[in-house]
């Protein structure tokens, strides 16, 4: 129980931490009081910002939706994976009190003991499928299992068929559900 509850401190602290870092780095790029660019820099950025501008006007769809950089692509997907490890772990220590307490009954602590062998399997399925969609390039992922419906989140803007195949069938694999209970949705990201 002890080594269980410092693992997850562990994991919470390390997505803490990239969380700060990613901060920082988009905090940097925003601004740079000291002016310490050099001036081939600013230009390359200058030019940027005008073919942003540019492709910004033209493509006025979806007005309210939200857009996200890169580095808030990547804070959120650390605060929501920590969200749901800290989820995961509010769930583990109720089954674990129920299974400890005395006063229950048996029947009662089976059903606990069941949910939370379900509960470690379900965060199993879910790292492995989000590993593998990053070895493919599909970094940034977010795969949630929910009473057997698979919702995965991708930082890719379109998706090929072939890309969305490719999801499909890690998800599919590794969580050993059913095809129609895989729902693949995209980030929203400033490109």
């Amino acid at each position: 129980m002890k080594k269980v509850f410092q693992k997850n401190q562990m994991i919470i602290m390390t997505l803490a931490v990239v969380i700060a870092v990613a901060g920082y780095v988009n905090y940097s790029q925003k601004y740079d009081p000291a002016g310490t660019k050099n001036s081939k820099t600013k230009t390359v950025s200058k030019n940027v910002a005008k073919e942003s501008a540019a492709a910004v006007t033209d493509d006025v769809t979806d007005v309210g939706e939200a857009v996200l950089t890169n580095a808030q692509v990547s804070n959120y997907v650390a605060k929501a994976k920590l969200e749901r490890e800290q989820t995961h772990s509010k769930a583990k220590d109720t089954l674990e009190e129920i299974i400890k307490d005395q006063t229950v009954k048996d029947s009662v602590k089976q059903d606990a003991v069941d949910k939370l062998a379900m509960l470690s399997e379900q965060m199993e399925m879910e790292t492995a499928a989000e590993n593998l969609l990053g070895a493919k390039g599909f970094l940034n992922s977010i795969v949630t299992i929910t009473n057997g419906k698979v919702d995965v989140l991708v930082n890719k803007k379109d998706l090929s068929k072939v890309e969305r195949s490719q999801i499909e069938d890690i998800v599919v694999r590794k969580v050993g559900c059913q095809l129609g209970d895989v729902v693949i949705s995209s980030i929203k990201t400033e490109e």
